[in-house]
């Protein structure tokens, strides 16, 4: 795929869930010649996930007052998850806004976020069931992961396996004893960069959650899996999410350029609908 030639698009990503903001910022800019800038907000990103980007150690007030005023200098803003900010970059700036939500902030709790969203320009998910109760202009684009870093190193055939503590850990072992796997279960908060050599050790990842109220997710339908779970798949761990279903290999839906395709086109789509908004009034 070419790089555009075209004046290079400027993103502004604000925040860093999971560290999706980041990723996106760095690959568009190296698949497409774009020139994003990531914001996050120190003491929120405890697992060195912001490979690509500014931590700013400051208040909340202080951060969100910089976010505004850095955002006079780029095309479009991708806000990921903190929407509060969305109606005072609407206000300053006639230029494009997107959220992008990512778990549990919207899942059944659409309703409080709406005040905050109603002039976003797109609304991005990252999960397919978070689209239950969206408002109907919502798309869920999913995740991808960066294939450098979690390599592919060959297929894992043993019967070691690992989840980490999500609220899930009797479900994770009884779906273990059934496929006569030895799990270990393992403590949040490993960092990003040691997570590969953690995952070399085992050949199965077992992708489970709950929600606040204890009920393994997805509550109903297919899993999507986990952003850990991909990059398990990645390097050729196997999957078993809550359909019991053993999973091999890493999606095409989830490769960096079927996802940032998606993406760029988003981006392209409401810069000219933009720009004829103003041309047209």
């Amino acid at each position: 795929m070419n790089k555009i030639s075209a004046r290079a698009l400027k993103i502004l990503h604000i925040w860093n869930v999971a560290g999706v903001g980041s990723l996106i910022a760095l690959s568009m800019d190296k698949l497409y010649g774009t020139k994003s800038w990531l914001l996050h907000r120190a003491g929120f990103d405890n697992y060195g996930l912001t490979k690509y980007g500014e931590i700013v150690n400051s208040r909340a007030s202080v951060f969100y007052l910089k976010c505004l005023i850095k955002a006079r200098n780029y095309d479009l803003i991708h806000v990921h998850s903190i929407d509060e900010l969305i109606p005072f970059l609407k206000f300053f700036y006639d230029k494009p806004v997107i959220i992008h939500y990512h778990g549990s902030d919207v899942r059944d709790n659409w309703e409080t976020h709406i005040r905050y969203i109603r002039r976003a320009d797109a609304i991005i998910v990252s999960s397919e069931g978070l689209l239950d109760g969206a408002p109907a202009n919502a798309i869920w684009i999913p995740n991808f992961i960066d294939t450098e870093h979690f390599r592919y190193r060959g297929p894992h055939f043993g019967r070691e396996a690992f989840t980490f503590m999500y609220g899930a850990d009797d479900e994770a072992q009884k779906i273990a004893d059934k496929f006569n796997l030895n799990l270990d279960i393992i403590r949040r908060g490993i960092p990003y960069k040691e997570l590969p050599d953690l995952m070399l050790q085992y050949d199965f990842y077992l992708d489970l959650k709950s929600d606040s109220q204890g009920r393994i997710l997805p509550l109903k339908g297919v899993p999507s899996l986990s952003k850990t779970a991909l990059e398990a798949l990645s390097m050729g761990l196997k999957v078993i999410a809550k359909d019991q279903i053993i999973r091999e290999g890493l999606p095409e839906q989830n490769k960096s350029e079927t996802v940032l395709k998606i993406i760029y086109e988003l981006y392209e789509g409401l810069l000219n609908c933009a720009r004829a908004n103003r041309e047209f009034g």
